[in-house]
């Protein structure tokens, strides 16, 4: 399995990607339920409903589409039981976020109306009428949610009791069964997340404690997973694992060779090899860049030359100095130093090759 990391351990360190994010697929609605899935007949065509007259009866005009759901099929879906009564499900939530997607763009009223026409179209009552209640305490989780978001932005230690009490919003507006529909999942993965942050900032704990803790965590949730996208996973968590600890190493003054041993107890001595040479390619990397700027700095400072003359020797240096897709590069490189705000400590844009 380590061996199998290691490519892909490489790669993400080159993009400076260290951290995965997992989403759960939603389980799949149970025995003696059936779905009013989305259909493939236009949206907006009134259709056969209980609560057509709710919406203005069946020769009210239809508002256009949004603009963003123009083209489109509905996401989700709704599904109730054998006595015809709904059943919250993830689905149900994609399908009303489908349809908010286009809030801002449209009314809210009129955002709400277009839901309770599609509901009216797949469900008759009690279905119907119990779709239209959830979709309204949604609405008013929603602006619950919208009213906590307002508040000041939490710090890191704030972040469990945020969620604590996002949790119980959700229950108290949508009530426990649907809130746990349409939420367990999401908050299970983000209290993973949050135990995650923990453990990569805990001093008492080894590297290599840290990264086996984190494995430990998701490998439960990700059992079912394609073995690829475990693997993916997996590799992203080592990953940050050994950027947390190399940072530490630096910090505390130490070099190389405690950086090389890290990464051969944590990855392998293969990969420790690989990133030791990514390693001195971005130490080149660095050193190129910084070469052709003071030369470039030195042309620009040239009392001799007039700008048209500074220009031409700035342009034969850049040719001279890289190929054409480094070129590329260090333009860009340029152009975000220009437009950024003074460097903080630490890494700059132009060490990463």
């Amino acid at each position: 399995m380590r061996r199998a990391l290691i490519p892909a351990l490489v790669a993400l360190a080159a993009a400076g990607v260290w951290l995965g994010r997992l989403r759960l697929a939603p389980p799949a609605p149970g025995g003696g339920a059936a779905s009013a899935a989305p259909r493939a007949h236009d949206l907006d065509t009134p259709g056969p409903s209980a609560l057509r007259a709710s919406t203005g009866g069946p020769d009210a005009a239809v508002p256009r589409r949004p603009r963003s759901l123009r083209g489109t099929r509905v996401d989700g879906g709704l599904v109730v039981d054998a006595s015809g009564h709904l059943l919250p499900t993830i689905d149900a939530r994609r399908f009303f976020d489908y349809f908010l997607t286009a809030t801002g763009e449209v009314p809210d009223e009129e955002l709400r109306a277009r839901i309770v026409r599609e509901i009216g179209r797949r469900l008759e009552d009690p279905a119907a009428g119990e779709a239209i209640a959830l979709l309204d305490r949604y609405l008013a989780y929603r602006e619950r949610v919208r009213a906590l978001a307002a508040a000041a932005a939490p710090d890191a230690a704030d972040l469990d009791a945020r969620l604590t009490a996002l949790a119980a919003i959700r229950r108290d507006v949508l009530g426990e069964e649907a809130a746990e529909a349409f939420f367990a999942a999401e908050e299970a993965e983000a209290r993973r997340l949050l135990e995650s942050r923990r453990i990569a900032g805990d001093p008492r704990l080894a590297p290599e404690e840290r990264a086996a803790r984190a494995e430990a965590l998701f490998a439960t949730a990700e059992a079912e997973l394609p073995a690829e996208v475990r693997e993916a996973h997996a590799t992203a968590r080592l990953a940050a694992t050994l950027r947390a600890a190399e940072d530490e190493i630096r910090a505390r003054g130490g070099d190389d060779a405690e950086i090389a041993a890290i990464r051969e107890r944590l990855a392998g001595p293969e990969a420790a090899a690989r990133l030791a040479a990514l390693d001195r390619e971005r130490a080149a990397w660095r050193e190129r860049v910084a070469a052709f700027r003071a030369a470039r700095d030195r042309l620009r400072r040239d009392p001799a030359r007039d700008a048209a003359e500074r220009a031409a020797a700035e342009s034969r240096l850049l040719e001279e100095s890289f190929a054409p897709a480094e070129r590329r590069r260090v333009r860009a490189l340029d152009r975000i130093d220009a437009e950024a705000a003074p460097a903080p400590l630490g890494r700059t844009a132009s060490e990463e090759p």
